[in-house]
């Protein structure tokens, strides 16, 4: 998501990650096949942007859960363009549609990239955290990191706060969802912020070795 500065530049003023234009919320698999479900509430980097769906890491996590057989429904609420103010805007209404036992919270990427106030981040990051607490699912935070565009002190900042996030509110973290695909521009979409079809097994990869802790067979 930081690899070539200025696509970023470009696709801050054209792309749907920052314009919110499109939605995704599917079920990947038959609600009968699974007794739990998994809310992905995420932003682009979640909703397959760019790619068909069902080579996106969430439908992979899906087929991953079913041959490992986890009996889990994976559902994707990620948006494209989404903040974490308006990640918060909505929540209410999708856990009470969705019901999850546990949510995948890959919010921020966009606060961060639009250079708004990481207070105000971190602060509505912790209330979907605790809303999704309270509701009854467990919550796992999915960390990102940005380029230095609004200088180093910004872009150092913007990672520490999902690492307060998650000793403050004490839920388990991925440090960084595209770790490992740092200078591989192969892995990397034309518009440069974006992980294609061969990035995607990666952050499955990098998303599982915290989530496999949390689920229950």
């Amino acid at each position: 998501m930081f690899f070539r500065l200025p696509s970023i530049i470009r696709v801050l003023l054209l792309s749907p990650l920052l314009l919110g234009l499109s939605c995704v919320i599917f079920i990947t698999a038959p609600a009968s096949a699974a007794s739990s479900s998994i809310l992905v509430y995420g932003d682009s980097l979640s909703a397959a942007y760019g790619i068909p769906q069902q080579l996106g890491w969430v439908s992979l996590l899906q087929q991953r859960l079913e041959d490992q057989h986890y009996p889990y429904i994976v559902i994707n609420a990620s948006v494209s363009g989404e903040t974490s103010i308006g990640g918060l805007s909505r929540l209410s209404s999708t856990l009470s549609e969705h019901k999850p036992n546990l949510v995948i919270l890959e919010l921020g990427a966009n606060d961060g990239l639009r250079g708004l106030p990481l207070t105000e981040m971190k602060a509505n990051l912790a209330r979907i955290i605790e809303q999704s607490k309270k509701s009854g699912a467990k919550v796992l935070l999915i960390g990102m990191k940005i380029p230095p565009n609004y200088g180093p002190k910004y872009s150092e900042s913007f990672s520490q706060k999902y690492r307060q996030l998650s000793q403050e509110l004490k839920v388990p973290r991925v440090p960084f969802m595209l770790k490992g695909m740092e200078s591989r521009p192969e892995l990397i979409q034309d518009d440069g912020l974006h992980p294609n079809v061969l990035g995607q097994p990666i952050i499955l990869e990098n998303i599982w070795s915290q989530l496999k802790l949390i689920l229950k067979k």
